[in-house]
């Protein structure tokens, strides 16, 4: 499974494969297993919101990605509109998990990367996350900022401003 990672703590960029998707893959459970053998709820709760409707990343703003490597599921993280602010223009990280023997290898950067650029294709001016402390380091090491206070967010990541369409000029 993981065998095309390397050693040195990074994987080749064809290793990893990042993907859109619009369903829970068939090996979820399997990470939603991990997770919990972790001590992290976050796919359960994940899964729960699915099979109840409530929350399937399928709105204005959102997305669900996948991480493989090979055809091993590695890996997931979304992007919504942070529901903790009013402001409909902010971008929130969710849902950050990679299986335990996949990691320091470059696969949950892979995913915080591509939610960072599914945001900025969705115009958010910044994302928040809510991250534990064991993981201010890794998101500080991904271009977020301690946020200073604001309320139900550790780390905000400044996003460029749109670039203005031909057709808007």
């Amino acid at each position: 499974m993981l065998r095309t990672l390397r050693h040195d703590g990074g994987a080749s960029p064809a290793a990893i494969r990042i993907a859109r998707i619009d369903a829970l893959p068939e090996q979820f459970e399997d990470l939603a297993a991990d997770a919990l053998g972790d001590g992290q709820r976050m796919l359960e709760v994940l899964r729960e919101d699915w099979q109840a409707g409530t929350l399937r990343f399928d709105g204005l703003g959102d997305a669900l990605l996948a991480a493989h490597v090979g055809s091993a599921l590695v890996g997931v993280c979304a992007l919504t509109r942070d529901p903790y602010l009013s402001q409909d223009r902010v971008g929130r990280v969710r849902r950050l998990y990679v299986l335990r023997a996949a990691r320091r290898f470059g696969i949950g950067r892979a995913l915080v990367q591509a939610v960072v650029a599914q945001a900025a294709s969705c115009r958010y001016p910044r994302l928040r996350v809510r991250a534990p402390v064991s993981a201010f380091g890794f998101y500080e090491s991904c271009g977020f900022l301690r946020a200073v206070g604001e309320q139900s967010a550790t780390h905000v990541h400044p996003l460029p401003d749109p670039v203005p369409s031909a057709a808007g000029d």
